[in-house]
């Protein structure tokens, strides 16, 4: 007996008994005498009180759960249906709003080259892996009435020409690439040259015009369009604006780095000019 009243078992039943006498000690206090043994049983059960009804609402919620599943289920792929089909509205509308805006795109170029023929709007679908000219391929090709040599152009101005063509795909060679040569002049006073691409560059995503006569008043800032007259593009295609003008090493001629309308290696749309008056005509 003296073990037990000296053991760790004992001073922690003692705190305990403590513990209770002063709970109910402090709920005499707080009510009349004649009610401190309901008081006392209320403070000594209130904590045993709160969890049964902690327990109850688990159980409740677990069985309503359980009863309700199949009807929760249902609920749930409803929703889920009304979400999806909320989704392929929202994307149909958007897949109609770009449809129209490349339609509007289409007849603002036609109503100001009333001699162009284009295709359908054209995606990038891939591009070269490696080499500095942004060449592409589109997913229309000759289904679609492309041909090897059409010109490829956005709302904005000149990308290139098409050089292989397939069924349902062509591939284009950019204003970047060396193996595209066009002749251009600025828009404001005709000064003409020849988009001939140096690799030094095409890798900045720049091109060189050359062939440009000394004293030409060429600056700048200058817009340069397509000359056309040589059956390969149709004259007036905006092709970009000048950044830097500097003598050629011959001393004889001047050059000028051209910035493209459009950054070749992000373009994702473009069309196809099928026909335009003088196409395959040479000077």
């Amino acid at each position: 007996m003296k073990d037990f009243l000296k053991s760790m078992k004992f001073k922690v039943l003692l705190c305990v008994f403590a513990l209770l006498f002063g709970l109910m000690l402090n709920a005499a206090l707080a009510v009349d005498t004649a009610n401190f043994p309901e008081a006392a049983l209320r403070t000594v059960t209130q904590p045993f009180a709160r969890a049964a009804t902690s327990i109850s609402d688990w159980v409740e919620d677990r069985l309503d759960r359980l009863v309700n599943a199949d009807r929760y289920k249902n609920e749930n792929e409803q929703l889920r249906r009304r979400l999806a089909e909320m989704y392929d509205d929202i994307m149909e509308r958007d897949e109609l709003k770009q449809e129209n805006e490349r339609l509007r795109e289409i007849l603002g170029i036609i109503e100001q080259n009333e001699d162009f023929t284009l295709s359908p709007p054209c995606a990038v679908i891939a591009r070269e892996a490696l080499g500095t000219s942004a060449n592409f391929i589109i997913n229309k090709g000759s289904n679609s009435g492309i041909k090897a040599g059409d010109p490829v152009i956005t709302e904005i101005g000149l990308v290139g020409r098409i050089i292989e063509v397939a069924p349902t795909y062509s591939k284009v060679t950019t204003i970047l690439s060396a193996e595209i040569h066009v002749a251009v002049r600025t828009a404001s006073n005709g000064t003409a040259g020849i988009i001939n691409n140096d690799i030094l560059y095409s890798d900045n995503g720049l091109c060189l015009m050359d062939y440009i006569e000394i004293g030409s008043e060429i600056g700048v800032g200058d817009a340069i369009v397509t000359l056309g007259g040589t059956g390969i593009f149709p004259p007036g295609l905006f092709v970009g604006t000048v950044t830097d003008v500097f003598p050629a090493d011959s001393g004889l001629l001047l050059n000028a780095v051209v910035e493209p309308s459009e950054d070749l290696f992000k373009i994702t749309d473009v069309f196809v000019i099928t026909s335009f008056e003088g196409q395959g005509v040479l000077p």
